[in-house]
């Protein structure tokens, strides 16, 4: 008998008659990738006799399994939609519901891990590239404990016969981690004791058990659980853009400010207390870091890099207890905190507190043990941002809040309604309910957070980078967050800089989002910050604010390593399609583009470098070049849209003037 067939642009579907295993081939490459549309559910294995049913209705093809008794025993939906596929799984939970649930398995054999050559996780805890790529919100057991991306996106890539294939989740799911084990199964450690219990809202429970025409009822606990997202495309990187775009057609992933709709203020630099803290021992000695601590150090920093406005976030250890809105007698309580608040206003900066998530305050200092789904917690959290963001009298004036810790999320058992999350659900529950109490309290409050997950973009504004050890690294995860949070602004972080890592994350990261630096005197590794390089990087991060609003992308690098074969050292910039600022010279050097209204080609650009040296400047297509100020030995352009050669000095900023329209 012919098998069951879908067919939609750019792939097809095909699944044999009475068999599980469904086939994917693309319309673009030969070859086939198969794997069966069936899980393991609180079971190890399938019991025997169980046999499969199949129909299809338009895009849709559904599986049935039943066992011998003809009750139904798992149902398997695949919807086909332009670009990708989703993958309902469900079905009577086994004797077994403390094994992890495996999908797309039977129990001797999953996805044809044979013909599986590599590889790719978005999550940077994990080496990137494994044939059994894992994601996972949660800590790590050794320190920092907290992870960098919370959560990462859960979405993980595979190199197969048919290109690079994405297995993704739909709804942000009741659980923490998504892999692919060596057997070929893809694990998500639901607990399905807890999700028996409770009724799926979309994160996976239970449900009514389903009656199957022409089958006895079902009978046992049924669940539920996300639709996977499965992607095709031709690398690791498009993989990820594809994933986004399949939530964004559901309105799963949605931006809370999006490009156009933020307030000029957030591409203002960074600049954090915490890197100055860790290298002047203020850190450590609690007494040192205090009101005037902060008002010496924002003196310093400004006068070491010349720029009139810029962000200040009062980091960790300003509280008087973890968890608390109450700031340190060190600050001299609530209105101490807001004095300094209010005299760094009146220098023209703006102001971010640092709030770590899941602890609240217990003595002398915090526990993890917050519970979002509580009954007390929202008035609890609404209190606090009402304190910390407020205008009034009590409030301490602040313009928003950088999160923390969010992968100390306490184990399934630990909330007292888990009807209303667990896992990844209870951490969006947790910040649905602190972004919207903080807007309500000061709507253009921001809120810089490090969930790049895109299903919690619509509650947060600065997507964070994280601590990172290496220029390679921050570039790799903004790599990944252009790709899966397009539309997102990202917090370039960097408390770990050192002297070399320093200028190029900075350059990148003042093109593909928001820089951050978090030191005055010395970077993290201790090698002093010159004044000529602080000048340069002060002129090159005021120009980079006039970019606009857009979306990033890395350039390609020029080796044959699969990352950096995709992710090079330079970004581009675009804002409504047409290039507005890129780094040059593996980011030691920018350039940003400005345009008349109603011309596609710009009028003029502005360069600024770190180092002496020759720099290939591009420009957009109909740009040609027509003076250099200030002038220089040699400028030379061979024609509209071809690089110009400019032999450029170090922190000298250079204004390209262009035929523009």
């Amino acid at each position: 008998m012919a098998p069951y067939t879908i067919t939609e642009p750019g792939y097809s579907l095909s699944l044999p008659v009475g068999s599980p295993w469904l086939t994917l081939r693309s319309a673009s490459v030969s070859g086939s990738f198969t794997f069966p549309l069936v899980a393991l559910i609180g079971r190890s294995s399938w019991p025997s006799g169980v046999k499969m049913r199949a129909a299809t209705k338009g895009t849709s093809l559904t599986l049935w399994a039943t066992g011998p008794s003809r009750r139904p025993l798992q149902q398997g939906v695949v919807t086909a939609h332009s670009g990708f596929f989703t993958v309902r799984l469900g079905g009577q939970l086994g004797s077994a519901p403390g094994l992890e649930p495996a999908f797309f398995s039977t129990g001797r054999v999953g996805l044809a891990m044979a013909s599986i050559t590599s590889g790719f996780t978005p999550d940077p805890r994990f080496s990137p590239l494994t044939r059994t790529p894992a994601v996972q919100l949660g800590p790590i057991p050794v320190a920092p404990y907290t992870a960098p991306f919370s959560p990462p996106p859960f979405d993980v890539e595979l190199a197969t016969p048919v290109g690079w294939v994405g297995i993704g989740l739909l709804q942000v799911p009741n659980a923490t981690q998504l892999d692919v084990s060596s057997r070929g199964q893809v694990m998500v450690n639901y607990p399905l004791s807890v999700l028996a219990r409770i009724q799926d809202q979309g994160a996976g429970g239970r449900i009514s058990a389903p009656r199957v025409a022409g089958d006895s009822a079902a009978v046992g606990t049924w669940l539920r659980f996300p639709e996977f997202v499965v992607t095709l495309a031709s690398n690791w990187l498009t993989g990820l853009s594809t994933y986004h775009d399949a939530l964004a057609s559901f309105g799963a992933a949605t931006v809370a400010a999006p490009p156009g709709a933020r307030p000029s203020w957030w591409s203002w630099p960074l600049v954090d207390t915490w890197g100055q803290q860790l290298v002047t021992d203020a850190a450590r000695k609690d007494n040192e870091f205090t009101a005037g601590w902060v008002l010496r150090y924002v003196a310093l920093w400004r006068q070491k890099f010349h720029l009139k406005h810029f962000t200040v976030i009062i980091d960790a250890q300003w509280q008087s207890t973890l968890g608390s809105a109450t700031p340190s007698s060190r600050f001299g309580g609530a209105a101490g905190m807001r004095h300094l608040v209010d005299q760094l206003h009146a220098q023209g900066l703006k102001v971010l507190l640092w709030w770590p998530l899941w602890v609240v305050p217990q003595g002398p200092v915090g526990k993890v043990k917050a519970d979002p789904t509580s009954a007390q917690f929202a008035t609890t959290l609404a209190r606090q941002m009402s304190t910390v963001l407020g205008r009034g009298k009590q409030g301490l004036h602040v313009d928003g809040l950088k999160l923390d810790w969010g992968s100390l999320i306490p184990g399934a058992s630990h909330y007292s309604r888990p009807q209303l999350g667990v896992g990844a659900a209870a951490l969006l529950r947790y910040m649905r309910l602190l972004a919207q109490d903080a807007w309500r309290v000061r709507p253009a409050a921001v809120i810089d957070a490090s969930a790049m997950a895109p299903q919690f973009g619509r509650y947060e504004d600065l997507l964070r980078l994280y601590d990172a050890s290496s220029a390679d690294a921050w570039t790799n995860r903004a790599a990944v967050v252009s790709a899966v949070d397009p539309l997102a602004l990202v917090d370039g972080d960097g408390w770990r800089l050192t002297g070399s890592q320093a200028i190029p994350h900075i350059i990148e990261s003042a093109v593909f989002g928001t820089p951050a630096i978090y030191y005055a005197t010395r970077w993290g590794g201790g090698a002093p910050i010159s004044d000529p390089e602080a000048d340069a990087l002060g002129l090159l991060v005021g120009m980079t604010q006039g970019r606009g609003q857009g979306t990033a992308w890395p350039l390609q690098g020029d080796n044959d390593s699969p990352l950096d074969s995709l992710v090079g050292d330079d970004w581009t910039y675009t804002v409504a399609g047409r290039l507005v600022a890129e780094s040059l010279a593996g980011a030691q050097a920018a350039v940003v583009y400005h345009y008349q209204a109603g011309c596609r080609a710009p009028s003029q650009a502005e360069i600024v470098s770190l180092v002496a040296g020759r720099l290939a400047v591009p420009l957009p297509a109909g740009a040609r070049l027509v003076r250099v100020t200030p002038t220089v030995p040699a400028a030379v352009t061979a024609g509209a849209g071809t690089p110009v050669a400019l032999q450029a000095r170090a922190g000298v900023a250079y204004y390209l003037t262009l035929t523009g329209c």
